[in-house]
């Protein structure tokens, strides 16, 4: 333990170990210099070994496997990008899944408010993610990717095996996080604090009721206010410190004046991060919720437990008897999984980050491209994940809008079942597993070894 923990922040120089930059440097450059995915494979499957050497010194098998199948996984996937490939042999890096399709608030602009369901607006069916759909994901999926947001547009505490969910997905090594607004009457705190969670993100917009419920309709403060007690209590009494507890105040007219009490609020209940955030404008749904016009500073994050936030333990490996060691194995073994895929005419173009790094699933199985909530006027879905052969990631709406941000496909061409991203005016470069989730990974795994240089060429793309 104690060879572990001073290899983990130990610049290398001081102990003669070496760091990953040598292996990425120089897989980095011949990537940037090729032109087909044949030769992409080939460069990746030459630096394999030798970065599997330079991890074993640190990580006993299969850990050492896992983290090289990341680095390998993201190194193709910047050159799909780069390519602006349709068809991709690298797997996204990023997961979102709701564990429920369901949600017992109503707020305004959400697929779940009063006006959104009376009318229709949104395509969002009703449902659960069972125990055996996201076992056949993270198979496909886990060995590759590093981290999984297990919340989109449902409350994923309504969904009693959700524990069991993060745990599955921590075999594999990832980041994992919920968002929640802690409204629920059955609430086992110690089963979340006992899965491995990483980040709890708390959707609390008020510090008085009257307040609160004016955009979290349904919901009950002093509830929330409870079940936040029962986590923190679950937290000291198991010893733990993680999940780290980020509570999110989204701003409007009606609660701006009520952020300093809730900040307060937050920290006397030991909450370790205090976000204030602006919202999307929600008055198409309600013109009453309107959002406000923040003094400069206002917005952003405040650490409310430094203590607690400083030299905190990794908690990327917690459950080291459960790693997923065949999966990940299997998947060093034979990466890509397959043949070569078509190569696409390189293009310095425009394209959707969502396409190449992140997957979404909803909890009755629906992949979707992104975040964005699909309506019966916009062609969102791209598939069904049933755990069959097929790859979500490459379906034919996939395939579709690559191809058409690569320009492949002329405007005039597309046609009317097309997939919605070849009309999308959203923003095509955030994701929600991104550039910040690829260094904080890799730095709680080993920051000596993960270096500067080498997190910049994970990351920078």
């Amino acid at each position: 333990m104690l060879k572990r923990l001073l290899h983990a922040v130990i610049p290398e120089p001081l102990y003669r170990s070496r760091t990953a930059f040598p292996a990425l440097s120089r897989a980095g450059q011949e990537l940037d210099h090729t032109k087909t995915v044949s030769a992409a494979v080939e460069i990746l499957n030459r630096v394999k070994p030798d970065l599997r050497a330079r991890l074993r010194p640190r990580f006993p098998s299969p850990l050492a496997e896992a983290l090289t199948v990341k680095v390998l996984n993201l190194l193709l996937a910047r050159h799909h990008f780069r390519a602006r490939s349709a068809s991709l042999l690298s797997r996204p890096f990023g997961l979102v899944v709701d564990p429920s399709n369901v949600c017992q608030l109503a707020c305004p602009g959400c697929v779940h408010s009063d006006h959104s369901e009376l009318h229709q607006i949104f395509d969002w069916p009703k449902g659960t993610l069972s125990e055996t759909r996201l076992p056949a994901l993270l198979k496909r999926f886990g060995p590759y990717a590093i981290g999984v947001l297990f919340y989109n547009y449902g409350e994923p505490l309504l969904n009693l095996n959700t524990p069991k969910l993060i745990r599955m997905a921590k075999a594999c090594l990832m980041e994992t996080s919920i968002s929640t607004t802690l409204s629920v009457r059955r609430f086992d705190a110690e089963a979340y604090v006992e899965s491995g969670l990483d980040l709890v993100n708390l959707s609390i917009d008020g510090a008085t009721q009257p307040v609160y419920e004016r955009f979290r309709r349904n919901g009950d403060l002093e509830l929330v206010l409870g079940n936040l007690r029962k986590l923190m209590d679950a937290k000291r009494r198991l010893g733990k410190r993680y999940p780290v507890l980020a509570w999110n105040f989204l701003t409007f007219e009606h609660n701006v004046h009520e952020i300093p009490l809730a900040a307060r609020l937050a920290r006397k209940l030991g909450v370790d991060l205090f976000r204030v955030v602006e919202p999307f404008d929600v008055s198409w749904d309600d013109p009453e919720i309107r959002p406000p016009k923040l003094k400069a500073g206002v917005a952003g994050v405040r650490r409310l437990n430094w203590l607690g936030l400083a030299n905190r333990p990794s908690n990327w490996n917690p459950f080291p008897g459960d790693v997923d060691g065949n999966a990940i194995l299997e998947a060093y073994e034979n990466p890509w999984g397959g043949e070569a895929a078509d190569d696409s005419p390189p293009s310095a173009g425009h394209s959707c980050h969502w396409l190449y790094k992140n997957m979404v699933m909803d909890a009755t199985g629906r992949i979707m491209p992104c975040c964005g909530s699909p309506r019966p006027d916009i062609n969102l879905v791209f598939g069904k994940f049933d755990g069959n052969g097929t790859d979500p990631f490459n379906s034919e709406k996939y395939r579709q809008a690559r191809a058409w941000f690569s320009g492949d496909v002329p405007s005039s061409d597309v046609s009317s079942d097309a997939p919605h991203c070849t009309q999308c005016e959203w923003d095509h470069t955030a994701v929600n597993v991104g550039s910040a989730n690829i260094r904080h990974y890799f730095q709680s795994a080993s920051g000596a070894f993960f270096d500067r240089q080498s997190l910049g060429i994970l990351s920078g793309w």
